[in-house]
């Protein structure tokens, strides 16, 4: 036994790498990454420094920003974090059939029931306009090619391992599983950040919200939602940050100038939720999050004024109860009722986060962007 024990210590210390990589996490990141600041770069820049992950590359799409700055700010990520072996590979520009003039429309009928409307903003910016990031634009180009090709590509590579992430629209993922459905099943697993938990609008599902039911409708193997309210329970703020800055690490001095010393344009904010971030942590540490349940979710496609909501469906623990003069003589019948109750034969369940260990999120979110 002794031996054995020394011969285990002798290969752990030759062979730490291996040892390591076989627990890393593999991971697509599609992301609309807006920056240089806020949920969508800070949650890049968590997965390029974890060590508990493999990034295997990054996907752009339109959302928070058109795709083409998002590209930019993603590659800008690889090098504030000296990860440019990770691609980044652009993705689609705009929604499967929403637009903004439809957007405009339809606001023009029901009223503005979403205050931040993504690149659908008024005074957005136009879809081919770019701006560099501090220190000038990125010297790292994207890795020709499609990105709903590369999520194909890179699960069919890797079956049954790989981690999808998406935390902008779904409108590359929607297209890849359209393109091929097979790779599906081929998934590990998909995390999304998106939907509500109570049913109303969120800028991921409600800029695209025909991409948002092709995906929630495909049969993965395990869905996990980081919904808006999820997200709203931890807030970025100059103490967490202060906390990065003082640990030394490389991330330091971005951290320092960026939110700390930087003076926001008027009418903006430094300070967010922390939606992204929160899903990256839970793919990392789950018991980050302390509480879920399992719902059936879909998208209000219509075109009326729900647009684009959250529809929800939620298992009951048992058959319902009612009033007695309203049920007739005779005894509930369970299993025409059990029967009724079934879920939506479309949907599949999902775990949605529901409850944050607020702290647990900070020290992990602290110690990735530290070290």
């Amino acid at each position: 036994m002794k031996k054995l024990a020394i011969l285990s210590a002798v290969l752990l210390l030759i062979f730490p790498a291996a040892f390591g990589q076989q627990k890393r996490i593999k991971v697509i990141a599609d992301q609309d990454s807006g920056g240089p600041t806020g949920t969508n770069f800070l949650s890049l820049l968590m997965l390029l420094r974890a060590p508990q992950i493999d990034l295997l590359g990054i996907t752009t799409v339109s959302g928070d920003q058109w795709v083409e700055p998002a590209t930019v700010f993603a590659l800008w990520a690889t090098e504030q974090t000296g990860r440019t072996d990770v691609p980044v590979i652009k993705g689609a520009q705009n929604p499967l059939l929403n637009t903004r003039r439809e957007q405009e429309l339809r606001e023009a009928i029901y009223g503005s029931y979403i205050e931040w409307h993504g690149s659908f903003n008024p005074d957005a910016p136009k879809p081919s306009e770019t701006w560099p990031p501090p220190g000038g634009y990125p010297k790292v180009k994207p890795k020709p090619g499609r990105a709903a090709d590369f999520i194909i590509d890179t699960i069919r590579a890797n079956p049954g391992e790989v981690v999808l992430y998406a935390a902008g629209p779904l409108t590359n993922v929607a297209l890849a599983v359209r393109m091929d459905p097979a790779i599906v099943p081929l998934t590990k697993a998909l995390y999304i950040m998106g939907g509500s938990s109570s049913g109303g609008p969120e800028l991921n599902w409600w800029w695209d919200p025909e991409a948002a039911s092709i995906v929630m409708r495909e049969p993965w193997k395990e869905i996990i939602i980081t919904p808006f309210e999820a997200g709203a329970q931890v807030w970025s703020s100059a103490q967490l940050m202060q906390r990065i800055v003082a640990s030394g690490g490389p991330l330091s001095n971005h951290v320092k100038q960026l939110y700390l010393e930087a003076k926001p344009p008027e009418g903006t904010s430094t300070w967010s939720m922390m939606w992204d971030e929160l899903t990256v942590a839970s793919i990392i540490d789950p018991s980050v999050i302390k509480k879920s349940e399992t719902m059936y979710l879909d998208v209000d496609t219509d075109h009326g004024p729900k647009y684009g909501h959250t529809v929800i469906w939620k298992p009951l623990p048992d058959i319902p109860t009612f009033f007695l003069p309203y049920s007739g003589p005779g005894n509930v019948d369970r299993e025409k009722w059990l029967g009724h109750l079934a879920p939506p034969a479309r949907l599949h369940p999902a775990s949605v986060q529901m409850e944050v260990d607020a702290q647990k999120f900070e020290n992990l979110f602290v110690e990735l962007m530290s070290h």
